[in-house]
């Protein structure tokens, strides 16, 4: 049994499981036909030789008082009988002791019939023309004589040529007429099969329901059940996943704020020449922290890890609201400005993932940012391209050389000096692909800074999408 990989297209393999036998068929057929008409022309051929040897034959005569056997053929019907277009007719006549008594002395050469009184045709060869012969040995009480009359095969040939033209070109267009039709009709027949790939291609990476079978060929419904019975357990095994990142994310996150805090307050009461390691220790621990966030969420937010299940209509504005108010206190800190512009933004999705996305980006520029610049962050909706979130700073910017690799995990470039992980703008275009959306980077609006776009043109309007 061959490998999945080295089988060929169903479509393939029908055709030629078809188209062989037809051919084969027809190609027998056509020889059939051309042997039968072969055999008819030829027969007709032989009727002519054999009626011309016996003409010969009853034009023998001999008389009592005459030894000799004489032939009275008249040169009118000689000339008749050798007068061919094509063909070249010679005949001779002999008796029993090979005296010639009329016609071509090199015929003598050719075979003698070994049955009296019996026509018998035979091909043979005169000098070097090949010829179809008719020889008849007449045997009586009065005389014994042998006629042999010898034709060239021109027209035979010819006739053959002539037959074969006439079958061939029928049988080809046969032919070409029913390799058309086994093509069209194998196409016709497998259309359900290409409906169900496009179907089935069409389905996002997470897309764990059954496929309907509905208008799925029998021969392929149990394909198709097998194919339902697998993304059966996948989903299972996709919530199982979920289930679990869940619960790390929450077992994790809730001792690691703990340590924190401690560290925090540990930072106050202790000896003031205690405090620098610990606050050492409580800048590693909120790095800690946030990296454990950070790889959470790109786990979270993976085709393997999230459901589309989970999306659900989204306010962008909202959502841009919320999750700028947790990181106020950062740009407060930086002495930025943090401004808002917003306008109504609806988008089908997973808000949690959504959320990620902002806060990253966010986090970004704010880290990004020098002390006393500006972050503003936009969402909205263009009928030209759909809906969209931005965050633009007036930071350093980022070199359009390096534009395609910081969607790379753990790819920093140039920005060593700045805290962090490598894994926002990682999370940030693995949320944009489970969304179908598109992520720009640009200068911003004055020519310096950065502006990170993230276009979702699915969707249809700037109005919350109805259940």
């Amino acid at each position: 049994m061959p490998r999945l990989g080295e089988a060929r297209a169903l479509r393939n393999r029908l055709l030629m499981v078809i188209s062989w036998p037809l051919l084969i068929l027809l190609a027998a057929s056509m020889v059939a036909d051309y042997r039968a008409a072969l055999s008819i022309a030829d027969e007709a051929y032989d009727n002519a030789l054999t009626g011309t040897v016996v003409a010969l034959v009853t034009r023998l005569e001999r008389d009592d008082d005459d030894k000799d056997i004489e032939v009275d053929i008249p040169p009118a019907a000689d000339e008749i009988l050798r007068s061919d277009a094509l063909d070249k007719v010679q005949y001779v006549v002999f008796d029993n002791r090979e005296k010639v008594i009329a016609g071509d002395a090199e015929l003598l050469q050719l075979p003698r019939p070994e049955v009296a009184n019996r026509s018998i045709l035979q091909d043979a060869t005169v000098g070097k023309r090949a010829v179809r012969t008719a020889s008849y040995r007449y045997e009586s009480p009065r005389m014994t004589a042998t006629v042999i009359v010898a034709e060239t095969t021109l027209k035979r040939r010819r006739a053959a040529n002539r037959i074969l033209a006439t079958i061939f070109w029928p049988n080809l267009l046969l032919i070409a007429a029913a390799l058309l039709l086994v093509y069209f009709g194998v196409r016709y027949a497998l259309k359900p099969l290409d409906v169900l790939g496009r179907h089935i291609a069409a389905r996002g990476p997470s897309d764990f329901s059954p496929i309907e079978e509905t208008g799925v060929p029998a021969e392929a419904g149990p394909l198709v059940r097998a194919i339902n019975r697998l993304l059966q357990h996948l989903g299972r095994a996709g919530r199982a996943q979920q289930a679990f990142l869940s619960n790390a994310a929450h077992q994790l996150r809730t001792p690691l704020a703990g340590l924190q805090t401690q560290l925090e307050l540990a930072v106050e009461v202790l000896p003031a020449e205690a405090r620098p390691r610990i606050e050492r220790l409580r800048e590693s621990t909120g790095r800690l922290v946030h990296f454990t966030n950070q790889m959470l969420a790109l786990a979270r937010s993976s085709s393997e890890g999230a459901l589309i299940s989970d999306y659900r209509p989204v306010d962008l504005a909202a959502l841009l609201e919320d999750a700028a108010s947790d990181l106020l206190d950062d740009a407060l800190a930086k002495h930025i400005d943090l401004g808002f512009e917003t306008a109504p933004a609806w988008v089908l999705g997973s808000r949690w993932m959504l959320r990620e996305v902002l806060a990253n980006l966010i986090d970004n520029a704010i880290a990004y940012t020098p002390a006393g610049g500006r972050v503003t962050v936009r969402c909205g909706h263009r009928e030209e391209e759909g809906v969209f979130v931005e965050v633009e700073d007036d930071g350093p910017g980022i070199p359009e050389s390096e534009r395609s690799r910081v969607f790379e995990r753990f790819y920093r470039g140039g920005s060593e000096g700045v805290p962090g992980t490598g894994l926002g703008l990682a999370i940030v275009k693995e949320v944009a692909d489970r969304h179908a959306a598109e992520v720009l980077i640009n200068s911003g609006s004055q020519g310096t800074g950065t502006c990170v776009r993230v276009v979702f043109p699915q969707a249809p309007a700037a109005t919350p999408p109805t259940a």
